[in-house]
């Protein structure tokens, strides 16, 4: 007599695994919980306006940051990431910053 070709990922399971429920099975990782876009808008903005960086633009959108604009040297375009990351250290940032000549 043949065994029967077990249908289900179940019945595979209930016949392989010793205790199905005790087996481990991997999580994703969890990412951090984003604010909403305006919090993040508001938090970067007042963060440059502090250190002078006023005439940087800043769009937010889906905890996207993206970083607009003309600075002064690529030392500037550094802080200026560096000071984002430390205020809203959870987003992903895009420096499109552009050194004047």
């Amino acid at each position: 007599m043949s065994a029967r070709t077990p249908k289900s990922y179940d019945e595979i399971t209930r016949r392989t695994v010793v205790e199905p429920d005790s087996s481990w099975r991997p999580v994703p990782p969890s990412r951090p919980e984003l604010p909403d876009d305006q919090t993040l808008l508001d938090r970067v903005r007042d963060a440059l306006i502090a250190l002078g960086f006023d005439d940087v633009g800043v769009e937010v959108e889906d905890g996207r940051i993206t970083l607009l604009g003309w600075v002064r040297s690529h030392e500037c375009a550094t802080r200026v990431e560096r000071l984002v990351r430390s205020v809203a250290p959870e987003a992903v940032i895009s420096n499109h910053l552009h050194v004047s000549a």
